[in-house]
């Protein structure tokens, strides 16, 4: 490594101008217009630092950047030292090693690992750096510890031009220097003369590699060809001495040229927006920076830029990485300037101009908010922008007052100083101010990456023509395609221009600071409470809102992730209410979704009410949302959905008379185990799931059932592991309707046992329904939680339910024992041993999980029914029952029958296994009579012990055949 260094770093600052007249032929555009900047003296906004590099020829040509390392390749023309390596570290150049390359080089190009240098005789060759021992990293590139830096790995020759003495006349002299070299991928172009050349860096290991394409874009040299950063190695971008701009399209057959305009001076350079995949800019001789629309078959530019004041000719341009609207440019009189395509006050970003022995600017690039500029003499200078520059040249949407929390966001997003912003948004409540939290929300807004072409936008189908061979119409017509032109980049720079870039790492910038992260989930909390009281507003306002796009339920169903993350965050923001109002909306839509919503809103707000007597919301809050999830409840009225929810519809109409009351109830709950009630809307999804589902009626009743079960046990665990200190609750984990205050729900599993002939676990669940009122008022244990004197046995519900069990169950139950009575009494080895223990274990239920005698005592009064005479007539009531003594009866005979029939089994003489045979048959009744009454052991009323003697009885003879 050779060399010398020196190191100037100065502050330059914004360059105020006014701007000029609008450019000729553009007065139809108000804001595109020739921006001039005055030739001002240094004040704060740029720093840059200088580096002279180590050539001694001061023949500098071109500059190359990595795009993940700090590293800079500079090529110069020299026959000796003609390659250097620069490591750039904030505001220090260093010079990192110098090599003598066999030929001058002309153009650069950097991609990992691989250096492409264009040199002056048709060749271009291809260098693999050690990068990491280079900028003296402790681990080097796999396999090159021992070998040489920069080590030449092929050779790729165009054959494309011919060297002459003496030119056409009106033509330039052909040439074999490769003018410039880019990089896309693996594949890399090279461009001699007036053609381009693609190749293939994997065939470097040939002896004479072919180019995959070679495409003559003019007819003279072209000063600059570049790949499209967008769409891989498809697009090339071109400009020529002829004034030319081109775009070539490589999937095309044949004539590659997609795309072409012409200006009367020649064209220096070409570049591709980093963030507008359609944008190209061309800098020309006449001192302008013209800004294209790819999209638009135009003879103009959509956009120009001069500076007025300068004798200088652009000879390098390059765009902004980060900010859509700043377009940089290095001129032959040793400045650069960085201009806004903005129409504001400050044109001119920054600017910086060199020494006076420093020759036109021959490079230029950017990475990040530091802009790259190589002198012809061997000068190299590092612009970094400072936020002060770019704050000052700030996009003020909505008022540029400097005390205004906006307008300081504002400021620190265009600087791209995102924790300066989210610092502005925690100053103070959204909610203050609607206009101000949109305009927000809109500032902070992610915009996606823009996609390249053939995707969002396409390049015209016709090439522009020149207008003084066009007919009047068609130029009319290019002069209204120019309009749109300039229209089109207006709208993109009001749309792209302002906040954040598109493609901004917004994710990751909050992951590395966490006010931005609260900022940003504040920002998303007041947008969506913002959206969501518009959706409920619209859904209120009018049946037919929303026409002609998503409804509000489908709007509001599809945030309900977001919903649910925004309560998790924080529960405060967004009220109950609104939360209510919003399922509400969705649930008689689509009952599911409803529901999913609502049971991550309950979860969130059971997360936050554990952490402690901190949590600023309790789960009690949610008493109008469980009333919506559950509606109609076991407390709830009748309603003219009833026969609707007895059939098992999904479409579920929200509302209740006496709501206030109803909710006092809920909230009793949820004070005392909102676990279990929140464990009850979940229930309900799975219930209703298994309606939508369908299938046989059999294997949906099943479903519903075993759900059902399922959820009992749950319930059991949960109110196992409460605080004993908690008021005590009307819910029993061995009946199953009490463990939800679902009406839908509890129907449903009501109605499903009567089709599976369960008559036994419909009977012990509907007497909660039948029981005579209990008092708790004279216990020390004060009010039982959701029993209201006799919950649930006084609410509307327990109509329906009684009216069912006395004309449907118990006839049914009662013909069922009559018919096995019969069958025993007349012979009783006939029936099968499955209907002997279905039959003893329904009884035994019955007789022992029944809570008081009257519970199979029902008199239903029938409909009233009118009179042809008007009058209204009041038929008696009718009376069904089964009696207690009844159901004792029916088990001594049954259960007496069936301990012969195992006796007849055991004694079997033609039968070897006949013991085996009656233990089988004996075992699950055992099993199951045994389950029951250890159970019951506990909660065993005193009215039920004679039961439970019986069966216990029943149960040693038993065993006499069941451990056989």
């Amino acid at each position: 490594m050779s060399g010398t260094r020196s190191r100037r770093q100065s502050t330059r600052g914004v360059a105020t101008a006014s701007p000029t007249t609008a450019v000729a032929g553009c007065s139809s555009a108000h804001w595109r217009q020739a921006y001039v900047a005055s030739d001002t003296g240094d004040t704060s906004g740029v720093q840059s630092t200088s580096l002279g590099l180590p050539d001694e020829s001061r023949f500098t040509t071109s500059l190359a950047m990595s795009e993940d390392q700090p590293l800079l390749a500079v090529g110069s023309g020299s026959h000796e030292t003609n390659m250097f390596f620069v490591q750039s570290l904030d505001d220090q150049l260093d010079v990192k090693a110098s090599f003598a390359s066999k030929f001058p080089i002309y153009a650069l190009a950097l991609h990992g690992n691989l250096l492409l240098a264009g040199t002056d005789r048709s060749t271009s060759v291809l260098y693999r750096v050690d990068r990491a021992r280079l900028l003296g990293y402790s681990e080097a590139d796999a396999g090159s510890e021992d070998g040489p830096l920069v080590r030449c790995v092929g050779t790729f020759k165009s054959k494309a031009a011919r060297s002459v003495d003496v030119a056409a006349p009106g033509s330039h002299a052909p040439t074999r220097r490769v003018s410039c070299v880019d990089f896309a991928g693996d594949a890399f172009l090279a461009c001699v003369g007036g053609v381009v050349s693609v190749w293939d860096a994997a065939r470097s290991q040939q002896q004479q590699p072919q180019p995959l394409r070679v495409e003559r874009v003019s007819a003279q040299p072209l000063t600059r060809a570049v790949w499209s950063p967008h769409g891989g190695a498809t697009l090339v971008a071109a400009s020529g001495v002829d004034g030319g701009a081109a775009i070539v399209d490589l999937r095309r057959r044949g004539r590659a040229v997609a795309w072409r305009a012409a200006t009367a001076a020649g064209a220096n350079d070409a570049a591709w927006s980093p963030l507008v995949p359609h944008w190209l800019a061309t800098a020309g001789e006449d001192g302008a920076v013209r800004v294209w629309d790819l999209r638009y078959a135009t003879t103009t530019p959509a956009m120009t830029v001069r500076h007025a004041t300068s004798a200088g000719v652009p000879r390098r341009v390059a765009w902004s990485p980060t900010h859509v609207d700043l377009i940089s440019v290095g001129t032959s009189d040793r400045a650069w300037r960085l201009h806004s395509l903005r129409d504001t006050l400050s044109p001119v970003v920054a600017d910086c101009r060199a020494a006076d022995d420093v020759g036109a600017v021959v490079s230029a690039c950017a990475k990040g908010s530091t802009f790259y500029t190589l002198s012809a003499c061997g000068d190299l200078f590092a612009h970094r922008l400072t936020p002060q520059a770019l704050s000052l040249a700030a996009v003020h949407r909505y008022g540029d007052s400097g005390d205004s929390v906006l307008s300081r966001a504002e400021s620190a997003v265009y600087a791209r100083d995102i924790r300066g912003a989210a610092d502005a948004v925690l100053s103070q409540p959204l909610s203050s101010d609607a206009a101000t939290t949109r305009a927000l929300c809109d500032l902070f807004a992610a915009k996606p990456r823009l996609a390249a072409a053939a995707a969002e936008w396409t390049l015209p189908t016709t090439l522009p023509r020149a207008s003084l061979t066009d007919s009047a119409a068609t130029a009319a017509d290019s002069e209204s395609t120019d309009a749109a032109a300039r229209r089109a980049m207006a709208g993109d720079l009001q749309r792209l221009g302002y906040g954040l870039p598109p493609d901004f790492p917004l994710d990751a910038t909050a992951a590395r600071h966490p006010a931005v992260l609260q900022a940003l989930e504040r920002l998303n909390t007041a947008s969506l409470r913002s959206a969501l009281d518009d959706l409920v507003a619209q859904s209120e306002g009018s049946e037919d809102a929303g026409s002609g796009s998503s409804p509000p339920w489908k709007a509001a169903a599809d945030r309900a992730q977001q919903i649910v993350q925004c309560v998790t965050a924080d529960p405060t923001l967004l009220d109950a209410r609104l939360l209510r109002a919003v399922v509400k909306l969705v649930l008689p839509n689509d009952c599911i979704a409803g529901l999913t919503l609502g049971l991550g809103i309950c979860q969130a707000y059971l997360a936050h009410q554990r952490r402690g007597p901190a949590s600023a919301v309790s789960c009690g809050d949610l008493d109008g949302l469980v009333h919506v999830l559950l509606f109609p409840t076991v407390f709830d009225a009748d309603s003219a959905n009833d026969s609707a929810m007895a059939a098992g519809t999904t479409t579920r109409a929200v509302g209740a008379p006496d709501a206030h009351a109803v909710r006092e109830r809920i909230r009793e709950c949820l004070d005392a185990c909102p676990d279990v009630v929140f464990e009850m809307v979940r229930l309900e999804i799975s219930i209703q799931d298994a309606v939508l589902k369908g299938g046989e009626q059999a294997h949906v009743a099943e479903a519903i059932v075993q759900t059902m079960k399922e959820h009992a046990q749950t319930v059991a665990t949960l109110l196992d592991s409460r605080q004993p200190q908690l008021p005590p609750v009307q819910i029993h984990a061995l009946y199953p309707t009490t463990t939800t205050i679902s009406a839908s729900a509890v129907r449903l599993y009501l109605n499903s046992l009567v089709p599976m002939r369960a008559y036994d676990e419909y009977l012990v669940n509907s007497q909660w329904w039948r029981v005579a009122p209990l008092s708790h008022a004279s216990t020390g244990e004060g009010r039982v939680v959701g029993s209201d004197m006799g919950w649930p046995s006084s609410y509307p519900l327990a109509r329906m339910i009684n009216r069912q069990t006395a004309t449907l169950v118990v006839p049914r139950f009662a013909r069922q024992l009559d018919v096995v009575r019969a069958a025993v009494a007349k012979e009783p080895l006939s029936l099968e041993p499955r209907l002997y223990r279905d039959t003893l274990l329904k009884i035994a239920r019955i007789n022992i999980l029944m809570r008081c005698d009257q519970a199979l005592t029902f008199t239903i009064p029938p409909p009233s029914s009118q009179s042809a005479d008007g009058t209204v007539a009041g038929p008696k009531s009718v009376t069904t029952s089964i009696s207690e003594s009844l159901l004792v009866d029916a088990f001594d005979e049954i259960g007496n029958a069936f301990l012969m029939l195992l006796e007849a089994l055991a004694r079997h003489a033609s039968h070897r296994d006949a013991h085996k045979r009656a233990a089988a048959e004996a075992l699950p009744l055992h099993e199951s009579l045994a389950k029951l009454v250890e159970h019951q052991s506990v909660s065993i009323t005193a009215g039920r012990k004679p039961h439970v003697a019986s069966v216990t009885k029943y149960l040693r003879k038993l065993e006499h055949y069941a451990n056989a």
